[in-house]
């Protein structure tokens, strides 16, 4: 029993990483704090059809995801469609880069490795 929220009032969260075990990771901290973490992505495709069925509330992606195209390019498709924050995590902390994601207007950029307190805190102030 979820007590007085419906599953369906439950903030959803989408993570698009390219690595299963940070993917989990981060998946068990949104589910800590309240959240409902959707299964993890890899993959720009993957990331597409799982947004479009579930609609998630916040994504957190990865800058570099498997195949050819970045968490950048996803971010942009969700902009471009979309009004719902997104939370970039990443090893890349190059200008370029960083620029090249601020085009996405991001609500939020964590640089690896960080604190899971830094991602509560994120996560809590966006959907909280």
């Amino acid at each position: 029993m979820v007590g007085t929220e419906t599953l369906s009032a439950i903030k959803k969260v989408l993570v698009v990483e390219n690595e299963v075990i940070i993917a989990d990771d981060i998946a068990m901290t949104v589910a800590s704090i309240g959240f409902c973490p959707l299964e993890p992505v890899f993959d720009f495709n993957s990331a597409i059809e799982s947004y479009n069925t579930h609609q998630p509330d916040l994504v957190i992606i990865d800058i570099r995801l498997q195949g050819k195209k970045t968490g950048i390019e996803f971010a942009a498709w969700v902009r471009s469609r979309f009004n719902t924050p997104i939370v970039y995590i990443t090893v890349f902390g190059s200008k370029l880069i960083r620029h090249q994601a601020e085009l996405t207007q991001p609500t939020a950029y964590l640089v690896k490795p960080f604190v899971n307190q830094e991602l509560v805190d994120l996560v809590n102030l966006i959907l909280g």
